[in-house]
């Protein structure tokens, strides 16, 4: 009995074995175009396995080629008649036809197979598979379209709609959806994934918004095409549009700010400040009994704080408006968890822009007291912290709050600035091996800007020390860039004045310049600013801030200068010249829209400066 069995088992390994061989002989010969000998083994394969299709396929497109019209049909009806009720077999007849010019006979054909099989989804499904499989694109639709017209539009919406997406076919898209929806607003996500092509031309989103406004206008009662026009003015980002409707559909269903307030965090993150002002208002009005009321009073101030800050000069008048509406919110409300964010953007207010940096200082201690706060967030308090500390020369606090947060988040993107800061405050006292020690640590730090920063400041240290051994060039450049930091303009302005004379072989000219641009900077003089930025990049093109001081100088052409043209061709130039520069990015976003004629304002926030 077992000889037997292992007997069986040899014959059909052996079997096996021949039937691979053969396979692979016969692939070579088409390969090679040798498609008599390819026809003559797969015809002796198919009849040993009529079953694999495999074969099948090789064999039929054997015949094709050899353009064996009657061998290729007898094959195929040799398939049907084996294979009842497998419809791409059916199918093949059909492209049979097609592959031998016989374009009428393959439609009536077609349009008759489709006829008989579009009663039954599985069948419709198949089918439409079928036709794919032989790239007869047109001919799938056809059927899917059939069966829904038959068994209802939502049976055969999500192959419907792929078909019409895959196919370019917006317009057709657009109706189906809009049509699925009025009879099952549970596929709207699915749908507007769907309708994501539609955003690529203008035209078709046109098309979208007029149809969609059609079926709200004559359903009032089915809020899903209200959802649906708001999908397209987000995705347009027609922010007060999309703002109307939002509000509106806010207050049909009562949804007491919530909806808006998502809107005014979206337009927050995409920099349309004035339309997230007016949604975070509309918010605060619903009253202070309202559940939103303090997340709309913060992101509001918030709002207030990017749009007035985000300006180059930013207006004295408004800063001091926003900073009565600050102080006027936490006098109603106390220092608590909810206000926190708004204290940490008046300190914010305070130290950088009134140059009272006691009273920042006040409210930041205050808020790293301050219970039932975010982890995150007091360790952002506590970096501010130490930057308000250095300011006003208090060196160990300073690196205190820098090393709490350095411990805590060691590995997150917290900890990596706190590194920075620790490193930049050892480069102003002039320890730079510590602070070129950790800045080398910091030049694979996840976050690209400090990565960036990490290497610019570590090149700084590496290429002006060593020169002398008393590095006492770099020391003093580093205290000016120190008192640059604390607003101690004399001071810095002293250093810099005196150091080209004093070293003057030093190779530090090229970052003299740079602080000296930053002061002017800093003192409003942008076109004072602006000479000094054009000497680095014209006269030290090849040096480590040629490249931040081509950039400074389109921005301030651009914002200041008001001379679009000449910006155009600063931001190309360091696009093309300095392609791996941290600003590529930004200044490559900044020319094509000044290409598309955006305005200053639009621009602004568009910027990452």
């Amino acid at each position: 009995m077992r000889f037997a069995v292992f007997y069986i088992a040899l014959c059909f390994s052996v079997l096996a074995f021949s039937q691979s061989v053969d396979e692979k002989l016969a692939a070579q010969f088409f390969d090679n175009e040798e498609y008599e000998k390819a026809e003559y083994v797969y015809k002796k394969l198919y009849k040993k396995n009529p079953k694999s299709v495999y074969i099948y396929e090789n064999y039929l497109n054997t015949l094709l080629v050899l353009k064996r019209e009657k061998d290729a049909t007898k094959l195929v009806n040799r398939q049907i008649s084996r294979n009842s009720g497998q419809l791409n077999f059916q199918v093949d007849l059909g492209y049979i036809y097609l592959q031998f010019d016989k374009k009428e006979d393959a439609e009536k054909y077609f349009e008759k197979l489709t006829r008989s099989y579009t009663n039954n989804r599985g069948n419709v499904v198949f089918l439409a598979q079928s036709y794919n499989r032989r790239g007869l694109t047109n001919e799938s639709i056809k059927a899917l379209e059939k069966g829904a017209r038959q068994l209802g539009i939502l049976v055969f919406y999500r192959e419907l709609s792929q078909a019409y997406r895959s196919t370019n076919n917006t317009k057709k898209l657009t109706d189906i959806t809009l049509e699925a929806l009025l009879l099952d607003a549970g596929i709207f996500d699915y749908a507007t994934k769907m309708l994501d092509i539609v955003f690529d031309k203008k035209e078709d989103a046109t098309y979208l918004k007029s149809k969609a406004l059609q079926y709200a206008q004559k359903n009032p009662s089915n809020q899903v095409y209200d959802e649906l026009l708001l999908e397209v003015f987000l995705q347009q980002k027609k922010y007060t549009a999309a703002l109307r409707q939002t509000t509106s559909l806010d207050k049909r269903n009562n949804n007491q700010g919530t909806r808006v307030l998502q809107l005014a965090n979206l337009c927050v993150k995409n920099k349309a400040y004035a339309v997230a002002i007016d949604a975070y208002s509309y918010v605060i009005n619903l009253g202070e009994s309202a559940p939103t009321y303090d997340a709309g009073k913060n992101g509001l101030i918030n709002a207030l704080y990017l749009k007035t800050t985000g300006s180059l000069v930013p207006d004295t008048l408004e800063v001091a408006s926003l900073i009565g509406k600050i102080q006027t919110y936490l006098d109603s409300k106390g220092i608590t968890h909810t206000t926190a964010k708004s204290q940490f953007r008046l300190a914010e207010l305070h130290i950088f822009y009134t140059n009272n940096v006691h009273a920042g200082i006040r409210l930041l201690e205050e808020i790293i007291q301050t219970p039932r706060l975010r982890a995150s967030f007091v360790a952002e308090s506590k970096l501010l912290l130490g930057d308000a500390y250095l300011i006003t020369n208090n060196i160990w606090d300073a690196k205190l709050m820098y090393g709490q947060v350095d411990k805590q988040f060691k590995e997150d993107a917290l900890g990596q600035e706190a590194k920075f800061k620790n490193a930049k405050l050892s480069y102003y006292t002039g320890d730079f091996d510590w602070a070129k020690g950790q800045l080398d640590i910091l030049k694979t730090a996840t976050t690209q800007l400090i990565s960036n920063n990490a290497i610019e400041l570590s090149l700084l240290i590496q290429d002006n020390t060593g020169l002398d051994t008393t590095e006492e060039a770099m020391k003093k450049y580093a205290a000016a860039e120190f008192y640059l930091f604390q607003n101690k303009i004399e001071k810095c302005t002293e250093i810099l004045t005196m150091l080209p004379f004093t070293y003057p072989d030093h190779t530090l000219k090229d970052e003299i310049f740079y602080l000296k641009a930053r002061v002017q900077e800093k003192q409003g003089n942008y076109e004072a600013a602006n000479k000094l930025y054009t000497t680095i990049y014209e006269k030290y093109s090849e040096d480590i801030l040629a490249d931040n001081a081509l950039y400074r100088s389109a921005y301030i052409t651009l914002f200041i200068l008001d001379d679009k043209e000449k910006a155009q061709v600063l931001f190309e130039k360091l696009v093309l010249e300095y392609n791996t520069s941290l600003f590529a990015v930004d200044a490559r976003k900044m020319y094509f829209a000044l290409k598309e004629g955006k305005t200053k304002s639009d621009l602004l926030f568009e910027s990452s400066i």
